[in-house]
Formats: C-alpha cells, structure tokens, sequence
C-alpha cells in the first residue's frame, strides 16, 4: 500500500478487524475484501498486495490469503508473479477496450432474453435507483454515491439473469472493468449521460421493449468505455511527461 494508505490504516485498526460475511467461503470473504480495497483506490495499478500483511489484518493463516488472491487473479484483477508475489493489474488501453466490448455484448444479449413479464419485474425493482442516479447527475458533488448506485443496478440486472454462467461470466468483467467504470463516470456530463442512458432502459423494460432496452445498455457501456479510454489515454501522457 501507499504510505498514506498505511498510515490510514494505522489509524484505523477497527476496520481491519471487522467480522467477515458468513454467506461464502473464507477465502472468498477475503477476496471481496481485497477487492473493494482495489477499488476504493488503496492500492495503486501495479502495486504489491503482500499476503503477510493481509493475513495479520484479516486474522487468519496465509492459505486463505493465497487462495482469495488466486480468485482474484482469475477475474484479472490482479496478476500472481513467480518469485514476485501479487500486484494489482495494471491493463492496457486495448485490455480495457476489449473487455468493455465483451461486457457490452454480452449485458445487452443478457437483456434481451428477459420476457415480458421479467423485464417489467426488473423495471419495478431498479425504479427507485434510477430515480436516484437521476438526482445525482445534477449535482456536481455526488460521484462516489452515483457510481455505487450505478454499481448495484448492474447487480440487479446480472441477478434478473437465469442463464447462471452468463451471469458469472457478467460478474467477471464487471470486475475487471470496475476502476475503468468509475473513471468513465469521473465528469458530471458524463454522469447525466449516464443517468439518460439508465432511465431509457428502465423504461423500456416497464414497456417491455427488451430490445430497445438492450440497446440503452449497450449504450451505457459503450460510452463508459469510451471516456474511460479518454481519462486513460490522458493520465497515461501526463505519467510519460513526468518520467
């Protein structure tokens, strides 16, 4: 980690000690962990995750910490190298535009099979959420809550799936791509765009359009994807100038 990380970290001895969820595996458990440390920007791209720490902060033998790093390198969010231990991934442009593609057909496809009767279920459900995104997108501030909000209505459309292993596959990539997603989100233009392309598919699926709702979801993520690869291209020149 950072130093200021850990330092934080220092300060904060309760947060590593909470009481992990009992609905999965132990090294499961860990994973989820590791992950939303990943994305809450804990760990830097390329950054060493060391099994010895997490093992101390999780309270628990260095097994469980192996196993919940190789769930991890499996959805490419990490990489394990040998000799060298895990490090967070740090993907390239074309990585990144690739997986965006695979996500976008693949979510759009999954829309697309939901019958009628699915589709209004799943627009009844995320109707408070989009409502929500929509308050939000007006507002300047809000960016973390947007994204965690927009986060959960992903969820809710993998869990509306009854292809199971469509739905893994889905949950795969929505983590790999996740800090590529909260970049695509990082302007409030991009946020209301965002927030039209959320409340076109809920409204198609309250119609139940499905194809044009699998067409608003493509949308979504095609243009995640395209001001990801914008932010990318621009944090990648400001790093080249500085070396």
């Amino acid at each position: 980690m950072t130093t200021k990380t850990m330092a934080a970290s220092e300060t904060q001895p309760a947060r590593a000690k909470q009481p992990l969820r009992q609905l999965m595996t132990l090294p499961e458990q860990i994973a989820e962990r590791i992950f939303t440390a990943i994305a809450d920007g804990e760990y830097e791209p390329g950054e060493r995750i060391r099994e010895e720490a997490l093992a101390e902060q999780f309270e628990v033998s260095r097994g469980p910490v192996r196993e919940a790093l190789r769930i991890l390198e499996k959805d490419s969010v990490v990489r394990i190298l040998p000799n060298r231990g895990a490090h967070v991934t740090q993907l390239s442009t074309k990585e990144v535009a690739d997986i965006f593609e695979i996500r976008r057909k693949l979510s759009a496809a999954m829309v697309a099979r939901l019958s009628v009767e699915e589709a209004a279920r799943v627009a009844a459900i995320i109707d408070a959420d989009v409502r929500a995104l929509d308050a939000l997108a007006q507002t300047d501030g809000g960016g973390a809550e947007y994204f965690q909000t927009s986060f959960r209505l992903s969820r809710v459309l993998r869990e509306s799936c009854s292809n199971e292993r469509l739905a893994e596959i889905l949950a795969s990539l929505s983590r790999q791509t996740l800090r590529y997603t909260q970049l695509g989100l990082a302007t409030p233009a991009r946020r209301k765009e965002s927030a039209r392309n959320w409340k076109a598919m809920q409204k198609a699926l309250k119609a139940g359009n499905v194809d044009v709702a699998a067409d608003a979801v493509e949308k979504l993520i095609e243009d995640s994807k395209r001001e990801a690869m914008k932010q990318l291209e621009v944090r990648q020149g400001v790093a080249s100038s500085d070396s």
